[in-house]
């Protein structure tokens, strides 16, 4: 994961803060619930990114000789297989 927890806190503390300040919606939870679970969104999303970055990293390894042979760019060919996976997985990047 590229965020720390502390991090994330922040982050989902602002978003919250930006909504209750700017009156985007009324607060029916308090901050700290609405706050924390923002928080538990974001770390599960980015924690699934990992996931697909580590099965696209086995997969890429599967065909590393040929990658080589064919003078392929690793980090474009890694990029094009992720976006690939992420579309037929429904996962918004």
């Amino acid at each position: 994961m590229r965020l720390t927890k502390e991090m994330i806190k922040e982050i989902s503390e602002a978003v919250v803060h930006s909504i209750e300040t700017k009156k985007m919606a009324r607060l029916l939870r308090p901050f700290d619930t609405i706050s924390v679970k923002i928080a538990e969104v974001i770390a599960a999303d980015l924690a699934a990114e990992d996931r697909l970055d580590l099965e696209v990293e086995k997969l890429l390894s599967s065909y590393e000789a040929e990658i080589a042979r064919g003078g392929m760019d690793y980090r474009k060919l890694f990029e094009m297989t992720k976006q690939r996976l992420a579309r037929e997985r429904g996962i918004v990047l």
